[in-house]
């Protein structure tokens, strides 16, 4: 258990925790005991019971202290985050909206309606809560470790796309130059809103698109009849329409063990109308019509892919664009993790940036867990089987690492008396919390948000 290559493995993990606990300022000890508690504690069934972990060294409150006056540099975290992914190949990030369930929490001022698992409103998918943009790197294609980089809240008078576009920004500002990067995302940002405001941006995205898209070739010298303004739209290429499409620039077929026969078409150089501070201007995008399972007799139907290659002088195939699309998987199951067992819904509190602390703290967890997972010598319940170093878990690791807390160690210092405060003053009267109504972004009934997968 303590030979020279767990000790060094560990060594990576003890590393990042001192430059982790270093990025904070106020409240660093007892948030850092929050964090080793989650590790701790397996099935936490409210929030202050995290604190009776052997990590907790001081008293409960603590814990609500350690999320709601904590304070650090939350881009440095992040780029410390980022520092840790390995530049070998091209790095595929995964942006996707997480939603933290608070239906009756109403002294929560910024609390919206977003799509959930649960039906709680009108019937549909279709919860009240706060809704997080995660950007997260995905290790490999099939794994469930997918750790975050960068997490912000959608807040009311945003848009989950409008978030997305800033963290695509940021990836590109805060990834080392020489790193290689795609980023892949699901139906809700293959639009212009996504688009058009990266089409200047030196980024590499691919979106999953609607089956009823119009697109356009750019005009060309022949379609100008010499009267007025040249135009800048030409031929029109409507994906539900085949007649309109022209011979793709780069057709491929082959036999992938997830998705079986898969054939892949890209058309490059077609756009479609911007609008707003867009309107009248050509956003270039690449196009690619993608069909799995051809070896049935009814394979599923087929799928569209908006992607921008904003690296003019790399030409990307329609095979590494299909690499960068099922690597986005990977944030799906880590969602679940996040919600199941790093208790992303579990406190209960009345500050909505006091949840972004607590997801601060849930993304540091996630790594440190990544950090030890070849280090670590599984832990197996009596009806579990080994599982192999390339598909072993997050939820194995976490159940493992308790373990080895005496070799990794603490960053946090002792706790040191401060006598006994004087609780409530007598006579002061307690003033209820203010309760905030939802009001909704449009007009649109909610009973009709239902996401459409």
């Amino acid at each position: 258990m303590t030979n020279t290559a767990t000790q060094a493995e560990f060594t990576k993990l003890c590393k990042f925790r001192q430059q982790a606990y270093q990025l904070f300022h106020h409240r660093k000890d007892s948030f850092f005991e929050l964090m080793d508690a989650i590790i701790q504690t397996p099935n936490a069934t409210s929030f202050a019971e995290l604190s009776l972990a052997a990590a907790c060294t001081r008293q409960w409150h603590s814990l609500y202290k350690a999320i709601a006056a904590v304070s650090y540099d939350k881009d440095e975290l992040d780029s410390l985050c980022v520092e840790q992914i390995p530049n070998q190949g091209v790095v595929h990030f995964a942006i996707d909206l997480m939603s933290v369930r608070r239906m009756r929490s109403e002294s929560l001022k910024e609390r919206v309606y977003c799509h959930g698992a649960k039906r709680e409103v009108g019937g549909t998918g279709v919860i009240i809560g706060l809704p997080y943009s995660i950007a997260a790197w995905s290790t490999a294609r099939g794994s469930s470790f997918a750790p975050a980089v960068n997490i912000r809240r959608v807040k009311p008078d945003e848009t989950a796309v409008k978030v997305a576009v800033e963290q695509v920004c940021w990836l590109g500002h805060w990834t080392p130059p020489g790193m290689a990067w795609r980023a892949g995302l699901d139906g809700g940002y293959g639009n212009r809103e996504f688009f058009a405001p990266l089409s200047e941006k030196e980024v590499q995205v691919v979106a999953r698109t609607r089956c009823d898209r119009v697109f356009y070739h750019r005009a060309t010298a022949q379609e100008y009849c010499g009267r007025g303004r040249r135009a800048v739209f030409g031929r029109v290429f409507r994906l539900k329409d085949s007649t309109t499409w022209t011979v793709p620039d780069q057709e491929v077929t082959f036999f992938d063990s997830t998705h079986g026969l898969v054939q892949l078409q890209l058309w490059r150089g077609l756009g479609f109308r911007g609008a707003g501070h867009y309107k009248g201007k050509f956003t270039e995008v690449e196009v690619i019509r993608s069909r799995i399972h051809l070896e049935k007799e009814k394979p599923p139907p087929e799928h569209w892919y908006m992607a921008h290659n904003g690296k003019k002088e790399q030409t990307i195939s329609a095979r590494d664009w299909y690499d960068t699309i099922a690597h986005r998987w990977t944030i799906e199951p880590a969602n679940r993790f996040r919600k199941q067992r790093l208790y992303a819904e579990l406190p209960k509190v009345r500050e909505a940036e006091t949840s972004d602390h607590f997801l601060m703290a849930m993304q540091l967890v996630e790594w440190q867990l990544y950090l030890a997972k070849d280090a670590v010598v599984q832990k197996c319940l009596p009806w579990q089987k080994p599982l192999e170093a390339e598909k072993i878990t997050p939820n194995r690791v976490i159940q493992s690492l308790p373990s080895y807390y005496s070799i990794v160690g603490t960053p946090t210092r002792q706790v040191q008396g401060r006598g006994k405060g004087k609780g409530w003053l007598k006579g002061r009267k307690r003033k209820p919390p203010t309760k905030y109504k939802l009001v909704a972004k449009s007009r649109q009934k909610v009973a009709n948000m239902s996401k459409k997968e």
